[in-house]
């Protein structure tokens, strides 16, 4: 390394210890305006300087994710562990295809997909580091789509009965995306009714499969849900289990937001029946804290991820050494960056304990949250708490069910304008409500009291204004 680089590599890291000591959250700058100051535009070269100004650009109009006041995503904080993972990661360059290209990660990925299988409940569970949940999902179909349909690997779809998918309407939309990349449509993805709790209803799940049997179609994967992006619901895993062996269906449970309640022996009973599924998607990246991306895929059969991602004419690359691992014959991809690695230091540095007080923390913290919403007048807790998410109106005297509606998306808006806080908003059973998800692990009570202050503050002010 020259040494002008190493000063400009100081002076990088000395910028993001600046950044990370602020929490402000700040209003999301238009498109014009970033374009404008930061020279969006490429094409002549510049120098260490530019660099510098360009970074610290980026940092100031970057959404603040590790901020206290951060609340509108279902991740959010800041892993030291994590963080260094990542520059780990980018300094070795490694990739995940062949043990020569990384021997070290890999070892440390079977011990990850060894030890969370363990949590779900697989003895002899198989799995690999993923792109996100969705992906995770769509391998999951993927391994489903093979074991009832093993023909459709060398022929394709053509000659196989139309083939169905059965999820909860509160699923990920991620499922309908599975779908149709894998040639079986978005008309053959049944979805199931949910109850006043936003999880699956059995009897419903049941009824459809009937109906696709007697259209002379044939049901294969069945995806249960276990924490929904938007109320936090948990499908009930034993009652869902025992439909799809009826049926000798696969059963997918997407546990990318709820499965890190798992490691809590207070929470895991959430996803009571885990062990009983066939494949099992869980992104640490979101309750556990851990820098984006850092998903598994696990599975109960250990030898499934082999059978649809090896193919022949890759001698090139995996060469037949008997002494190494090569999870590029498990993987969709072929480049694949280290993921494990940043989730091996904190685990590594929390251990089984330490991350069980982390998740019992971030369940405190969204107890506490209820109680604030449930003492208060003017919030309106829209559905159960289940998990970390809590959904919830703001609902000032005078204001008609629609003006409500309204004023809830206000208030969320006028909280970012402000700098105060960045928190989403989603409709349940056609209400716009608020979603805080309590996530972060450096959240306190009162940052809290300090969000629920803000809240009243700006329904004052848009009260104010003329709303």
């Amino acid at each position: 390394m020259k040494i002008e680089e190493e000063i400009l590599l100081k002076d990088v890291h000395a910028k993001i210890l600046s950044y990370l000591d602020n929490p402000q959250i700040k209003p999301i700058e238009t498109v014009g305006n970033i374009r404008k100051d930061l020279n969006i535009t490429l094409g002549s070269s510049s120098d260490f300087d530019h660099i510098r100004t360009s970074v610290d650009k980026y940092l100031q109009y970057s959404t603040k994710t590790s901020s206290s006041n951060f609340f509108n995503q279902l991740y959010g904080g800041f892993s030291i562990t994590g963080h260094i993972g990542e520059m780990l990661s980018s300094i070795t360059n490694n990739s995940m295809y062949t043990y020569e290209m990384s021997p070290v990660s890999t070892l440390m990925e079977i011990e990850l997909v060894k030890k969370m299988s363990s949590f779900v409940g697989y003895e002899n569970g198989g799995g690999i580091f993923v792109p996100g949940g969705s992906n995770g999902n769509l391998l999951a179909m993927l391994a489903a789509r093979q074991r009832k349909a093993p023909e459709t690997m060398k022929k394709g779809l053509f000659k196989t009965a139309e083939l169905t998918v059965f999820v909860s309407k509160d699923s990920h939309y991620s499922m309908v995306k599975s779908a149709v990349q894998l040639g079986i449509g978005t008309d053959n993805v049944m979805k199931v009714d949910t109850d006043d709790e936003g999880k699956m209803l059995v009897s419903d799940l049941e009824r459809l499969i009937r109906e696709s049997i007697e259209k002379n179609q044939k049901p294969f994967f069945v995806g249960a849900t276990s924490g929904s992006t938007v109320r936090g619901s948990f499908d009930s895993l034993n009652e869902i289990d025992k439909v799809c062996k009826k049926y000798d269906l696969w059963l997918h449970v997407d546990g990318s937001w709820g499965g890190s309640a798992l490691l809590s022996r207070n929470h895991r009973s959430l996803l009571e029946g885990s062990e009983k599924s066939d494949s099992f998607s869980w992104c640490a990246h979101k309750a556990m804290s851990q820098p984006l991306i850092c998903t598994v895929a696990l599975f109960k059969s250990p030898s499934i991820l082999r059978e649809i991602n090896s193919i022949e004419g890759t001698n090139y690359l995996f060469h037949d050494k008997t002494d190494e691992i090569n999870m590029g014959e498990y993987s969709l991809q072929c480049g694949r960056r280290v993921d494990s690695l940043k989730l091996w230091l904190t685990w590594k540095y929390l251990g089984d304990i330490g991350f069980e007080k982390h998740i019992d923390h971030l369940f405190n913290m969204a107890k506490y949250a209820e109680e604030k919403i449930e003492s208060s007048e003017e919030l309106i807790l829209i559905s159960p708490v289940n998990y970390l998410n809590l959904c919830f109106q703001v609902k000032p005297n005078g204001l008609t069910t629609e003006q409500v509606d309204e004023f809830t998306i206000a208030i969320r808006h006028k909280l970012l304008e402000k700098g105060k806080a960045m928190v989403n908003y989603a409709k349940i059973d056609n209400k716009n409500c608020i979603r805080l998800v309590t996530v972060n692990p450096d959240l306190t009570t009162e940052h809290l009291d300090t969000f629920f202050e803000n809240v009243e503050a700006m329904s004052i002010l848009l009260l104010k204004e003329g709303y």
